[in-house]
């Protein structure tokens, strides 16, 4: 058997207490004030407030005057505008912070140490340089044949003989092939400084969220400037 019981108070109980609460509220109400200003711009204190002035702003006070809620003036269509630029100047930071976060630690994960990188960097450089090289000895090449072709051709129109057809179609494929030589060292070139350029920031930025330093950067860029000029040359046709 349950020891609980339920007590029910009678109606008649309960309509002193509605009328009381109800007593009570009407009082809060009537207590309160509204300190606003007019049109004039003076302060007013009343039990209401105009309706074409609630967006001025206002403040409500109890009954011993003290403020309880301060409502803000209405924006104007200027302060709304300059609010929208100062939120999405906000947003676009917040998205910089996420996006730079992301980043720090996408490069975490990648290298332990700033002189990891630079170790990435020296291997980037060294294959751009031996392609380069092999290019520009490619060109050499290729532009020693057409001298050496040329020459032939011009030996037999002094004799007053015709160049074979096969040997302008030879010299012609070979002047192509030193352009071509030429746009890919350009290509390398771009890829040499950007691959710089790249390494540069990842390196200092893992120096800024590691707190370590790249012992061996500085003798690497030191390194590249006698040679960087060479390296990066394209040959004379």
């Amino acid at each position: 058997m349950s020891l609980t019981r339920k007590f029910k108070l009678p109606l008649y109980y309960l309509a002193p207490v509605g009328a009381l609460l109800l007593l009570c509220t009407i009082y809060a109400e009537a207590a309160q004030l509204y300190r606003y200003k007019d049109a004039a711009g003076n302060v007013v204190l009343g039990r209401t407030i105009p309706p074409q002035l609630v967006g001025r702003g206002y403040e409500v006070l109890n009954e011993k005057g003290r403020v309880v809620t301060r409502v803000a003036p209405a924006l104007t269509p200027q302060q709304i505008a300059q609010r929208d630029l100062e939120l999405q100047a906000e947003a676009r930071k917040e998205q910089v912070r996420i996006v730079t976060a992301e980043r720090d630690a996408k490069l975490k994960q990648l290298y332990s140490h700033p002189n990891d990188a630079v170790r990435i960097l020296k291997r980037r450089i060294q294959d751009i340089r031996d392609v380069i090289s092999a290019k520009q000895g490619k060109i050499e090449f290729s532009n020693k044949e057409i001298s050496e072709l040329e020459a032939k051709g011009a030996d037999l129109q002094r004799k007053g003989l015709p160049v074979p057809e096969r040997l302008m179609s030879r010299i012609a494929v070979l002047k192509q092939d030193v352009a071509n030589g030429h746009a890919d060292i350009e290509e390398l070139q771009a890829d040499y400084f950007s691959v710089l350029r790249e390494f540069d920031e990842k390196i200092k930025r893992l120096e800024v969220i590691l707190d370590k330093s790249a012992t061996s950067y500085s003798a690497f860029l030191k390194s590249l400037e006698p040679t960087a000029s060479e390296a990066t040359s394209e040959p004379k046709s």
